[in-house]
This record gives C-alpha cells, structure tokens and sequence, in this order.
C-alpha cells in the first residue's frame, strides 16, 4: 500500500525534479508544491507516525539546508530546500534525516571527486540527481527489510 500512495508519487516527483534540475538549472515551484499539498492531505488518512512527525519533516530537512544556505550564500538552491521539504512530509522526521544524511554524503564524495579528478571548482553541481539516487537507495534498502 505505501508503495502506490508514498513512494511511487515520490519517486515521479524526484525524476521530475532531476529533469528539470539538469535541463534548466530549476525545480518548478508548482511540482513541490504539489507534493507537498499531496503529502500533507494523504498523511492526514494515512500515516504509520502521529501527524507531527510529517510536520517536522519538513523543518528537520528542509531547515537544515536553510541555515546552510543562510551560512554559505549559493551552497544550497531554494528548489533543492524546498524539494527536502517534499521529502520530509513524505517520509516523516527520522527517515527524512537519514535521506539527508545520504544525501549530503553521496553528493559530498562526487563532489570532492571532480575537484580532484578535474579540478574544477567554479561548476555548480545540480542535487537533484542525488535526491534520486538516495531515494532509488532508500526504496530497495525498506523492500529488502519487509521480506
């Protein structure tokens, strides 16, 4: 059941999201907020966590690459913020930390990788890509502990 109402609107948001992030730089604001409004409105009928958690989700995540992109002006675009905010409301407070954690982590090493492979520094890396990647992780990752 929480494969068709969760994570399969997740995840054609995300590639949505990774499209567009590549293609035009943008995460359209129409497709976060209509993942949050989807999310927000199903958790309310559907929900494994009190309501809250959600809720908090969307500060765990979304607020801590705000006040990284507060600290250091351009680290962080407002679409990957607000795209984090999706996720939250989709996953809950725990899970959307640990998608975070990954998520840092993975775009973390490719990022040190092309500063040493190609000593590129200046090339903005667009995060989305690594929303998927994260996600396609966490999605196996929960079908492996259901069985």
């Amino acid at each position: 059941m929480e494969l068709l109402w969760i994570d399969l609107p997740l995840y054609v948001i995300l590639i949505w999201a990774t499209y567009t992030d590549i293609k035009s730089r943008v995460i359209p604001d129409k497709l976060v907020v209509s993942g949050l409004c989807y999310f927000l409105v199903l958790r309310i009928g559907y929900a494994d966590q009190p309501y809250f958690h959600y809720l908090l989700g969307v500060i765990a995540g979304a607020g801590i690459l705000y006040v990284c992109a507060l600290i250091r002006p351009g680290s962080f675009g407002g679409g990957d913020i607000k795209l984090l905010a999706v996720v939250g409301v989709a996953l809950g407070w725990r899970e959307s930390l640990l998608f975070l954690c990954l998520l840092l982590g993975i775009a973390g090493l490719y990022a040190v990788t092309v500063f040493l492979i190609w000593k590129d520094r200046k090339s903005l890396i667009p995060l989305s890509p690594f929303f998927l990647a994260v996600f396609i992780f966490h999605f196996f990752i929960n079908i492996l502990m259901r069985t």
